[in-house]
């Protein structure tokens, strides 16, 4: 599987315009150094983003997405507190939410 991701990763840069391209296999288990982010971007605006505040879709409001997704980048160390906290909130809005009947 890591050859198939280095060869097909190289083969979409090379055909973005990228050159000198280098691969490199750490070694590590499939999982144990990635943290996938953005896809489905957090915001206000129904128009520009399809996660609210409590990372609940704009447009169905019983679908939450709690992961690295609502995310567009992140630093350098692990985010999952920050995975965590963000499923508190949206564990807490959505029970406040059935409550009143609207999920």
């Amino acid at each position: 599987m890591i050859k198939d991701f280095l060869t097909q990763s190289e083969e979409m840069l090379e055909k973005a315009g990228c050159k000198n391209i280098q691969q490199h296999d750490n070694h590590q288990a499939p999982g144990l150094d990635i943290h996938e982010m953005g896809g489905c971007r957090m915001g206000t605006d129904p128009k520009t983003s399809l996660l609210n505040e409590w990372n609940q879709l704009h447009h169905c409001k019983n679908v939450f997405v709690t992961d690295g997704v609502c995310m567009t980048s992140t630093g350098n160390q692990s985010p999952s507190l920050l995975y965590m906290a963000l499923t508190a909130g949206a564990v807490g809005h959505a029970v406040r939410e059935m409550k009143k009947g609207k999920v």
